[in-house]
């Protein structure tokens, strides 16, 4: 078999709409090979489980315009409607400094390939390599609370910390929090996204995004610039769940994207620890569910380390203050000096700092990194207080507390 016909072969197929992971590979496993499956008459591809007549004319469609390409390489194929277009993509992708990587390639993230949809092409900005070292996901709802964000964002300091990859969806609230955390303790950190990964959204996380690419990655299965639709995030949740080893739900309602994130982890064997919170609180809906169902109780950081087979450290610490000699530019300072402890809103700190929104919001995302500042629910913004933020345990636990209860048997996804 010609590897590297087989490898373009899957990422046409990839760039075929409405084909998804698991049509794909039945395409693959049906007709022995993706090449195979490319090139199949309409009639043969129709009769394959899952395609029919309607995706087979997909295929022809995106096969006959990648083939007049290659006829006329060099005086300018038309695109028309669902054509498909790998040098393209290659390009695209090279330009940007993004790898594809294919089921057939070495860097494929190997807790993927289990899964029965696994994606067949994935597309990663970043240095990560997608390695070996321990994993857990971060998660929980965009309207996080001051204590939802306080604890995913020490857990992601904690974890990284200790060596572990934090992955999280890129998300406003608590995903964004994970992230930061990540990036505070000097880590690595995986965000996973649910449009194509040249495309920074939400758009205030463009200077997040960069800081990740240089320590850790972000990643998609949708192509370069898929614009963000609702219908792509939860299943974008399964490569969340996929990518760790295990589960962390913060807050989130019981119809969230995390409660979703969660249940693919219980299908693919993951387990999930839920964060206890308020039973006033709509974000501890979803936490107080999972708890029923079976998830394991998150309620030091201890619990989860202990199930990683990991040593866990002392919780970190606060800045706020600036240490010797780090460099505070000028746009900086002055929005350092709009902050106090309570928290003010991003519109005000931005006419108080003389800024652009975008800027503010680019800035103080720098400024969330570096312990200066800390995000507080509603796009308000303090200075970063000096203390531990995570309440330690005031007595020893016995053997059973240490398991942390049964683990979830609800699989279904």
């Amino acid at each position: 078999m010609d590897d590297a016909r087989e490898r373009r072969c899957l990422i046409a197929l990839h760039l075929v709409p409405e084909l998804g992971a698991v049509r794909i590979a039945r395409l693959v496993s049906t007709l022995g090979s993706a090449a195979a499956a490319w090139e199949a008459p309409a009639d043969v591809l129709a009769g394959v489980p899952g395609i029919g007549p309607r995706l087979a004319a997909f295929i022809e469609r995106g096969r006959g315009a990648e083939r007049g390409r290659g006829a006329e390489r060099g005086r300018g194929a038309e695109r028309g409607r669902g054509a498909v277009d790998v040098d393209r993509a290659l390009g695209r992708a090279a330009d940007r400094g993004v790898r594809i990587i294919t089921w057939l390639d070495a860097g494929y993230p190997e807790r993927l390939r289990p899964l029965r949809d696994a994606p067949p092409v994935l597309y990663v900005g970043g240095a990560w390599s997608g390695g070996s070292a321990p994993a857990v996901a971060v998660v929980g709802t965009r309207r996080a609370s001051a204590y939802g964000l306080g604890i995913a964002r020490t857990l992601g300091e904690m974890l990284a910390a200790s060596g572990v990859v934090v992955v999280s969806g890129l998300a406003r609230g608590i995903d964004r929090a994970a992230h930061t955390g990540a990036l505070r303790s000097g880590g690595v950190t995986v965000g996973v996204l649910g449009c194509g990964v040249d495309v920074a959204y939400p758009p205030e996380h463009r200077s997040l995004i960069e800081a990740m690419r240089h320590a850790g990655a972000v990643i998609a299965e949708l192509p370069m610039g898929t614009p963000p639709r609702p219908q792509q995030f939860a299943p974008r949740n399964r490569l969340v769940s996929g990518l760790a080893e295990a589960v962390v739900v913060v807050e989130g309602d019981v119809d969230s994207g995390a409660v979703i994130t969660a249940r693919y982890a219980a299908a693919q064997g993951r387990p999930v620890f839920a964060v206890p919170g308020s039973i006033y609180a709509r974000q501890s809906r979803g936490p107080h569910h999972l708890l029923a169902q079976g998830a394991r109780v998150l309620d030091t950081p201890e619990t989860l380390f202990r199930a990683l087979g990991l040593p866990c450290g002392p919780a970190p610490t606060g800045g706020g203050v600036p240490a010797a000699g780090v460099e505070i530019g000028t746009e900086e300072a002055r929005i350092l000096g709009v902050l106090d402890e309570q928290g003010t809103h991003i519109d005000t700190i931005a006419a108080r700092a003389r800024l652009g929104a975008a800027a503010a919001a680019a800035l103080l995302a720098a400024l969330e990194v570096r312990r200066l500042v800390r995000q507080l629910p509603g796009l308000w913004y303090a200075r970063q207080t000096a203390r531990t933020r995570w309440p330690q345990a005031e007595a020893p636990r016995t053997a059973s507390e240490d398991a942390g209860g049964a683990p979830w048997r609800n699989h279904s996804s």
